[in-house]
């Protein structure tokens, strides 16, 4: 039986994420399609496999990402679904642990290309915003009224800044910390 589940995950809880899909191959749904907000489930074994997010530095059809993904195949993970540079990897739980990263280094860089991607963002945000700001500014000067397009573009404009912003937050702050926790170990 196929299972589609419609959920949000922000930038920042792929963690959350990971811990989801696993739970859900407990239940028996196995994960076979990521769309945006979106994951199909085949329904089989309870428990059959751990599942593991990346996000790798190019779009998986990249060369570069390419062979990473045909090295992670030859430790026996597989690569089930991906989306935009996200990729969802699984492999069997009988297998024992799965971890993609072997040391806090490579942590790290994980971490860093999603607060990368975090800030771009964050930058399209500001960008949008000032635009509409701009727009909301020359249209009271023209006419004399502040009610506008612009205005309540500029508003909304805010408020995903806002989103967007908080959502970043627990990203940037768990890379701190295992900066933190590499300056120690070193």
């Amino acid at each position: 039986m196929i299972k589609t589940v419609h959920k949000f995950f922000s930038l920042g809880s792929f963690e959350k994420e990971e811990q989801w899909l696993n739970a859900m191959s407990q239940k028996g749904y196995q994960l076979v399609h990521v769309g945006w907000c979106s994951y199909t489930f085949l329904e089989g074994e309870p428990g059959k496999y751990l599942y593991r997010l990346e996000l790798l530095e190019e779009v998986p059809e990249h060369p570069e990402s390419a062979a990473y993904i045909r090295f992670m195949e030859e430790t026996g993970a597989e690569m089930v679904a991906s989306y935009m540079r996200w990729v969802y990897f699984r492999k069997k739980a009988k297998d024992g642990a799965f971890d993609l990263y072997s040391d806090i280094r490579s942590k790290i860089g994980h971490y860093r290309r999603i607060a990368g991607l975090w800030w771009v963002l964050l930058f399209v945000e500001l960008i949008a915003l000032a635009i509409n700001v701009a727009g909301t500014v020359n249209y009271v000067i023209t006419n004399g009224r502040l009610l506008n397009p612009n205005f309540f573009l500029s508003l909304f404009c805010l408020l995903l800044l806002g989103f967007v912003f908080c959502i970043g937050l627990p990203v940037l702050k768990k890379l701190r910390q295992m900066k933190k926790e590499q300056r120690v170990r070193e």
